[in-house]
């Protein structure tokens, strides 16, 4: 059996550093693997943006699945990245501001761009220290939440058949949900195997029902025969790159979205598997933002950690850092091999909308778990609605920011930039007149309790450790004969003082780390 360091019975089967079974191992590489088909989409949308040829299309796919494979790795490491499974993919992030240097200047420029911004984020990364006050938990929590909400005009019309605002086609419908259900199915029954591959399973039942429905013909394996089994792509580095001051904005804003949506990722893998290392999210965003920049040095697009790779974490119960390491080896060994570019193109829409309903999910439970967790004074309730809504009315009713600059238009291109960005402001500007100490003159045990619950709405702490913290104050209030009691937040919100002063003069101060 493998040894369980996560905490609580809901943690993973196999954490951070277990060993894996050989056969588990493979299995959940491959359930990942396939998982990430759905955005091996976003190349082919550049390179018909530019109008590319098959092997331009080709040569961005290559390119790109290189440069996760290496960026994967690194993020494994746990002294270069955040030492969790934590795939790095094609990131609709990126696409608005991508498809902007590309039409503008050409994939050179696009290139160009994105080795820029991974250099920001590498600069950012070394400024995590102010994330705690900037990205505190329920803005992470709501950043979570409207990843699933900004998935909704990607994923359902793949699960439905749905091309170019069509209606949906009843038979991919039907695909579609079939091969959700078996995975919903798969992960509910007690036997630990079905809930390891639900989405692998899932997936291969979703192509025999394809092939049942017509959705997939089982004709376009002849194909394969035609497909060179090993090409070297021809890597930007061969071809030259520019850049353009101009489009630097679009590309700041991305790289944003993406540190807050990396900051969400981090924070639930953290949670999950009980790591404490204070500096994961430091090294996954340097190692994140060396991502990016490799990509653009390939010839790639933009990269970025997948939520619903996250998701399938923790709907596996597999958390194991080898399979990062075998992931990233796997795709770096898939960019040098047609073939699996044409695979990737193979799998049905349906199931690759089903996949990715299924693991964003659990990536919007806990946004919401995340969210719950904290004390909420009226303030964070805004901070954390308002943004949802703000976040649904780009979708929605895109045509009201249809007008705006090209530049702020950007910020309202999905309800992930748009709600994400009310959600820092927000957080930010409601900050503003919160006291960092608060004094309470008294020594009845209950007033002091109710004065620790205040504070924590003040502060947003974790409902658990608060509760605690109340009973810890009460407690040695009424041991030391504490006539008042002052509490004090550390300007990185990392740690609380609690000072009691007890008749005589004495002063008694107790420290906590905050969760």
């Amino acid at each position: 059996m493998p040894e369980q360091t996560a905490s609580d019975a809901g943690g993973p089967v196999y954490n951070i550093n277990d060993k894996l079974p050989p056969s588990t191992l493979i299995l959940t590489i491959l359930q990942h693997f396939f998982a990430l088909a759905v955005y091996i989409t976003y190349p082919v949308i550049i390179s018909g943006a530019v109008c590319g040829s098959e092997d331009v299309t080709t040569t961005l796919i290559s390119a790109t699945l290189v440069g996760c494979g290496i960026a994967t790795v690194l993020q494994a490491f746990r002294r270069i990245g955040s030492g969790h499974v934590l795939p790095i993919i094609p990131n609709s992030s990126y696409l608005p501001a991508s498809l902007l240097a590309a039409t503008g200047g050409g994939l050179p420029m696009l290139y160009g761009m994105l080795i820029a911004g991974g250099l920001i984020e590498m600069i950012i990364s070394r400024f995590t220290r102010f994330f705690r006050f900037i990205f505190p938990t329920e803005v992470c929590g709501t950043v979570l939440f409207l990843l699933g909400i900004a998935i909704v005009p990607f994923a359902f019309p793949l699960f439905l058949g749905s091309t170019d605002s069509s209606p949906l086609d009843p038979a991919s419908a039907v695909v579609g949900i079939i091969t959700l259900a078996s995975m919903i199915i798969l992960s509910v029954i007690k036997k630990r195997i079905f809930k390891f591959y639900s989405t692998l399973i899932g997936i291969i039942i979703g192509f025999i029902a394809a092939a049942a429905l017509g959705v997939f013909r089982l004709e376009s394996f002849t194909e394969i025969s035609s497909l060179t089994l090993f090409a070297v792509p021809e890597f930007a580095f061969l071809t030259g790159y520019d850049f353009s001051p101009a489009l630097l904005a679009p590309f700041i804003i991305a790289v944003i979205c993406i540190v807050m949506k990396t900051a969400g990722n981090i924070t639930l893998l953290n949670s999950y598997t009980g790591n404490t290392d204070k500096k994961s999210l430091r090294k996954g965003l340097f190692a994140e933002g060396a991502g990016l920049l490799i990509s653009g040095v390939l010839g790639g697009i933009g990269t970025g950690t997948s939520s619903s790779a996250a998701g399938l974490v923790v709907s596996s119960g597999v958390a194991s850092r080898r399979v990062g390491f075998g992931l990233g080896i796997l795709l770096i060994i898939c960019g040098f091999m047609p073939f699996f570019g044409w695979l990737f193109h193979l799998i049905p829409k349906p199931i690759l909308g089903a996949v990715l309903i299924y693991a964003v999910v659990f990536v919007m439970m806990s946004g919401i778990s995340s969210i719950a967790s904290r004390v909420l004074d009226p303030r964070r309730i805004f901070v954390v609605l308002l943004p949802i809504l703000i976040g649904v009315s780009s979708a929605v009713c895109p045509y009201l920011y249809s007008e705006l600059p090209k530049w702020a238009e950007l910020f309202f291109a999905s309800p992930l930039t748009a709600g994400s960005f009310a959600a820092v402001v927000l957080g930010l500007v409601l900050k503003i007149g919160i006291p960092h100490h608060k004094m309470l003159m008294t020594s009845d045990t209950k007033e002091i309790r109710k004065f620790v619950f205040e504070c924590a709405g003040l502060w947003t702490l974790d409902k658990t450790q608060t509760a605690e913290l109340a009973e810890e104050a009460a407690s040695a209030a009424l041991k030391n004969r504490a006539e008042s009691i002052r509490l004090s937040l550390s300007r990185s919100r990392e740690h609380l003082e609690m000072a009691f002063i007890c008749a005589g003069g004495d002063v008694l101060h107790i420290s906590r780390e905050l969760i």
